[in-house]
């Protein structure tokens, strides 16, 4: 008789605890699901995410917070896998959100089918309210949004931005030293000290290429070649069909890289279907890249080579990589009539350029709209041919810029590879 009691006590105290671990695993369960990061299929909304405002500290927190969680917007519209990835890189500022309306104006003709399994990154540098705006009214596409979290916003008065005690630009070594600034032993290859400006851009590429390939949850197992695209860039309307013809024939070429832009407007002379093989020549070939993984993991076997060459351009860093480091000259495959165009580089008469204050985009829209309407006759070409061959050298530059001399942005590019 005891021992029966016994044992319905045991039976009915081991359901019991059953029963609290279950309940304690579905709140620690709930609690956890508050901070883990969406999977890449599930539903984004506006809510989550977030722009940093406030003091730098509960900036930087936002944008890390950001980067996490990655929200993807327009996801419920376009569900599933991307079949095509553009990132552009973003400075913010007065203009940003008239530039990034010019280039979602170019997007959207490719179509609803081209564009539903788009996704269009933007790496931003600097929180701002207009660009938020302009992200928001694109709805033909998915659009994720991440923040470069080394910016002179989150950092305004320390390293990488400007700290009060680092040393002026051209104050000479032997003052520097006497005074004692922070980077007094680290002039570039000039005799110059940093310019937290200057320096910024490369740092943001280095970082977005490793940041999309190693981070994006959206780009995991994605095979396809992922097109870079500056600020200030418009698309013409036949951009999708011709990567699709370029990345066909790079693989017959034996190519690494693709190139869709340029630094100047299009020559209506070229024939619509010519490209060419060269190697990687800066800056002609940095304004829209397209690159695959296998490359950027050769450009990650030279991190320690980019991070410390002394230019803060990083599409001659590229070059040097190219004809220093890299088991082969890069190997590009571009379009002679460009598909990717730069707005100018400085506004006149109201149009917008590729920096500065954009008061309107009704001038530019006008003349991208005649260039295109000149030219679309010449488009969608229905196949792409090699019309030149340039021999594989490797091609130093001739000269480093400098602004790169300070071993605190050697260390700090190298370790993104590392976050």
């Amino acid at each position: 008789m005891r021992l029966t009691l016994h044992k319905k006590k045991i039976a009915a105290l081991v359901l019991v605890l059953f029963a609290c671990a279950g309940l304690l695993h579905i709140s620690t369960r709930r609690d956890e699901d508050q901070f883990l990061p969406p999977g890449p299929s599930e539903k984004s909304n506006i809510s989550d995410f977030q722009v940093p405002i406030g003091p730098p500290l509960q900036m930087r927190l936002t944008a890390y917070r950001n980067n996490l969680h990655q929200p993807v917007l327009n996801a419920d519209k376009f569900p599933g896998h991307p079949e095509l990835v553009v990132v552009v890189q973003m400075r913010g500022g007065p203009g940003s959100g008239a530039r990034l309306r010019l280039l979602a104006e170019s997007l959207r003709p490719a179509g609803p089918r081209a564009n539903s399994r788009l996704l269009l990154v933007l790496s931003m540098e600097k929180p701002c309210p207009e660009v938020v705006d302009a992200m928001l009214a694109i709805d033909f596409c998915r659009v994720l949004p991440i923040y470069f979290p080394y910016s002179l916003s989150f950092y305004p008065e320390e390293f990488p931005g400007a700290d009060p005690k680092d040393c002026p630009r051209d104050l000479s070594k032997e003052s520097a030293l006497q005074q004692r600034c922070n980077n007094a032993e680290f002039p570039d290859s000039h005799g110059h000290y940093r310019e937290a400006p200057f320096a910024l851009d490369k740092h943001h590429w280095w970082w977005k290429l490793h940041f999309t390939w190693e981070r994006l949850r959206e780009v995991n197992g994605y095979g396809g070649y992922i097109v870079f695209l500056e600020e200030g860039s418009y698309l013409l309307p036949d951009w999708q069909h011709m990567l699709r013809l370029m990345q066909k024939q790079c693989k017959e070429e034996g190519c690494q890289l693709l190139s869709l832009g340029g630094t100047a407007s299009p020559d209506p002379s070229p024939d619509p279907e010519h490209m060419e093989v060269s190697g990687f020549v800066a800056p002609k070939h940095r304004s829209a890249v397209g690159i695959p993984r296998e490359l950027y993991y050769q450009l990650m076997g030279c991190l320690a080579e980019f991070c410390t060459y002394d230019d803060y351009n990083w599409d001659w860093s590229l070059q040097h990589l190219s004809a220093s480091c890299l088991s082969h000259p890069l190997k590009v495959l571009s379009a002679r009539l460009p598909r990717v165009l730069n707005l100018p580089s400085s506004p006149e008469d109201g149009e917008c350029g590729r920096t500065g204050p954009c008061p309107s985009t009704d001038t530019a829209s006008q003349n991208l709209r005649e260039l295109v309407r000149q030219l679309s006759g010449r488009l969608f070409p229905r196949t792409a041919m090699v019309a030149s061959r340039q021999q594989e050298i490797r091609n130093p530059p001739q000269i480093k810029n400098g602004g790169w001399g300070d071993i605190r942005d050697h260390g700090l590019c190298q370790s993104y590879a590392r976050l």
